[in-house]
């Protein structure tokens, strides 16, 4: 068992990165994500995710660094036979420093859909309910059909609201996976890396 705690002051995270950013790191004693490295496609979930890292974080920056911050040892294992080449590093980072995030809800806000939270009792008519007054509110501003960037702005807005639940530690399962973003990471908070060849 890998000992995640997600209340802790410091967090157990892992990331994956590139050789070039392990130098970086070494070098300057920082690490600074690279904005475009962001996959284009989904340009509003990243932008979302920015401006609540600049909300709630007590850091700033144009970019984001992910992590995992509760994963389980096989997944990790698996990830990095994708990871040929890069370099996985193990880190204790401070709470307030990174944004944890529900890895499977995060995939709502990559495809512009609703949050909806499974609470007791009728999910599924819930879950309904909520995606046909959204389809029902873009019909009648002409953009059932469009991009969310041609959305209204109240719409836009509310869709990011609902995406603000999977922010939220005390929804998680306590087997969920989780990540983690950060605007930097310091050499300081690394306690291991391993070039994986």
């Amino acid at each position: 068992r890998v000992g995640y705690d997600l209340k802790a002051d410091r967090l157990l995270l892992h990331t994956f990165q590139p050789e070039e950013a392990l130098e970086e790191l070494l070098s300057t004693g920082q690490l600074i994500p690279d904005p475009s490295r962001a996959e284009p496609l989904f340009a509003d979930a990243y932008d979302w995710m920015l401006r609540e890292m600049d909300r709630r974080l007590p850091t700033s920056g144009d970019g984001a660094l992910w992590f995992w911050a509760r994963i389980t040892r096989e997944y990790l294992v698996d990830s990095s036979r994708c990871h040929r080449g890069d370099v996985l590093l193990t880190c204790r980072t401070p709470r307030e420093r990174v944004l944890l995030s529900h890895f499977s809800d995060w995939h709502r806000a990559l495809g512009c859909t609703p949050h909806v939270l499974e609470l007791p009792g009728d999910y599924g008519a819930r879950l309904d309910r909520i995606w046909d007054e959204l389809n029902e509110r873009k019909r009648a501003a002409g953009v059932l059909h469009k991009g969310f960037r041609e959305w209204p702005e109240d719409l836009r807005r509310d869709l990011e609201r609902s995406w603000e639940q999977f922010l939220d530690p005390s929804t998680y399962g306590r087997w969920d996976v989780v990540q983690a973003t950060a605007h930097v990471l310091r050499a300081e908070d690394v306690i291991g890396a391993v070039r994986l060849g």
